[in-house]
């Protein structure tokens, strides 16, 4: 046989142990009503004034999970990370990707072509490359790969920085002029 259900023994005290939520919660189930006492304000009543009327404006600092403020900002960050957020700030974002592409320059076309060729300036009006190459044959070689080379920046630079890639023939110093001068072939540079 089954006992009838009995009800629970509301004789026995709160456990000390649970927290006050759990513990205001067991008084008031043992007590059998609803609440009628004004609840305990959240925050002060100077806070709600500082806060009052602002909107979007307020900014409350971040909490963790247990309702106290939430310090992580203060943990100590990566160097790079610090060194990005103050480029960003500054705006130098534009002179520092030119910079990279002019430093890592071996990565972008590799190092055999790296030994032949050179960045030499950056235009910002044109957005153009100014490349310069040791040899007249490397100078057609690289624009062959002009559509690979931009695509290599783009993606070490991160944005559309570089439009245009301009190659220079090698240097081979200023042209002789004037009505005496040795007659020959002169600085050549596709010589054997």
């Amino acid at each position: 046989m089954s006992e009838p259900h009995s009800q629970p023994d509301n004789s026995n005290p709160p456990d000390r142990n649970l927290d006050p939520v759990a513990q205001a919660l067991a008084a008031l189930r043992q007590a059998g009503g609803t609440p009628t006492g004004n609840l305990p304000e959240v925050a002060s009543r100077k806070r709600m004034r500082d806060t009052r009327g602002r909107g979007a404006h307020v900014r409350k600092r971040p909490t963790g999970l247990d309702g106290r403020a939430d310090r992580s900002y203060r943990d100590p960050k990566p160097l790079s990370e610090l060194v990005y957020s103050t480029i960003k700030r500054f705006g130098w974002a534009e002179d520092f990707a030119v910079g990279s592409i002019m430093t890592n320059w071996a990565e972008i076309v590799g190092p055999h072509v790296a030994e032949h060729t050179q960045p030499v300036t950056f235009n910002k009006g044109k957005r153009e490359l100014v490349i310069q190459c040791n040899s007249t044959s490397w100078a057609t070689q690289l624009r062959y790969m002009k559509p690979q080379i931009l695509q290599a920046i783009e993606r070490l630079a991160r944005e559309d920085l570089v439009r245009d890639v301009k190659i220079l023939a090698p240097n081979l110093g200023p042209k002789p002029k004037g009505r005496f001068r040795v007659k020959g072939r002169g600085p050549r540079d596709d010589y054997g």
